[in-house]
């Protein structure tokens, strides 16, 4: 029921007068009014912010060669402390532009990143390694606690998952341990359960949203990825145990009332500990009994269906038009790669892709719709 409804029933039911209506609607005009002019000065100031960085990264780039090593470097720190400085005196010290001295902070956490690999260049140091990325994680990480950080715990997520993925290109025997994209889903559910402890503590719940949404998107890719026929799915004795201590701990957390009563969307997160604990018995079954490719793909696929239908009704539930749009977005990529599947050998090209662009067409404006309808609901009218 949108906020007009709301206090149009009221109204009907003698709880309010019509004076109390009119000041009530003009304070949630208001209120709107307020709420979209915030988003419009994040979004500007974390454009701004990020503009400055690339500018900056450029300028130095392109005077690289005349520029002396020690002077590069200088510049390059000092870039970076001298925004960040800038970030925290706004933030903190003024007080009055506390947005604009986030988005600065986020950028020193860009810089700082790209600062190492410049730095790294300079000195002749392998730039395409994980121990820089690590290094990078480790140096921003403080500042999702002690700057109340939201984007810089999702850049830390984002990070997480670069800096595994080149930890596994460079440990070959890593790979006879674990498939990368079982891998990436371990990682997945690992970041959303962290969310997920995130959103029981009061003073680091700013961080849980981020982590819950990297966590869920890796998680979906991964996931997304087991449902084609590529390869034969085997996996090694560690990869169960894995699965079955992430989906055990999320039953720790979901199963003890006071805990899960300060959850604000236990359907997705029992979404990620049915996954856990469903690819714990799956990779257990295919050390001992391994079935057909066919088989793994015909399962995860299902799989995957389920999960995407379980998170449009959490998001419906709770009320999270994020979750919506993630479950809505997932659910058009996974009928894109199927649609490919199926009809590219069966219907000349033209037909291919001009019935698929239809289908891609209505779908894309049916879903829209929805989500729409669903937003205004939720967030009483609001676009």
């Amino acid at each position: 029921m949108s906020d007009e409804d709301l206090i149009q029933k009221w109204l009907d039911e003698g709880t309010i007068d019509h004076a109390q209506a009119r000041k009530m609607r003009a304070d949630l005009a208001e209120y709107k009014r307020e709420r979209r002019s915030k988003k419009q000065i994040v979004a500007f100031s974390t454009i701004g912010a990020i503009l400055i960085g690339i500018g900056a990264i450029l300028f130095v780039a392109s005077n690289w060669e005349k520029i002396g090593n020690t002077v590069k470097v200088l510049l390059l720190v000092g870039s970076t402390v001298g925004v960040h400085y800038a970030g925290y005196h706004l933030k903190y010290e003024k007080q009055k532009y506390s947005r604009a001295g986030s988005a600065l902070i986020f950028l020193s956490a860009l810089l700082f990143g790209a600062s190492l690999f410049l730095i790294a260049q300079i000195y002749n140091i392998n730039a395409n390694n994980s121990t820089l990325v690590l290094i990078w994680i480790l140096g921003v990480f403080p500042l999702v606690y002690g700057y109340l950080s939201a984007p810089i715990a999702g850049l830390c997520s984002l990070l997480f998952y670069l800096w595994i993925g080149l930890l596994y290109g460079e440990m070959t025997d890593f790979s006879k341990l674990i498939n990368i994209w079982d891998l990436y889903l371990i990682s997945g559910i690992g970041i959303y359960f962290i969310g997920t402890l995130h959103e029981l503590v009061e003073k680091v719940k700013h961080a849980a949203i981020p982590f819950k949404f990297m966590g869920l998107q890796a998680a979906l890719f991964a996931l997304f990825t087991h449902t084609f026929r590529l390869w034969e799915y085997r996996v090694e004795k560690i990869v169960p145990v894995l699965y079955a201590f992430l989906g055990i701990l999320f039953l720790a957390v979901l199963l003890s009332k006071p805990l899960r009563e300060k959850l604000t969307s236990f359907q997705t997160d029992a979404s990620m500990s049915i996954i856990a604990l469903l690819m714990a018995g799956i990779t257990l079954t295919t050390i001992y009994v391994p079935a057909s490719e066919k088989t793994y793909m015909v399962l995860f696929n299902i799989i995957f269906l389920g999960l995407l239908t379980f998170l449009l009704y959490a998001g419906y539930s709770t009320e999270d038009i994020g979750i919506i749009n993630t479950a809505m977005f997932w659910f058009i990529v996974l009928i894109f790669a199927r649609y490919f599947d199926f009809f590219w050998e069966l219907l000349p090209r033209s037909l291919f892709f001009m019935f698929g662009g239809l289908v891609l067409l209505v779908m894309s404006l049916v879903m829209e719709r929805k989500r729409r309808e669903l937003k205004a609901q939720f967030t009483g009218g609001e676009q």
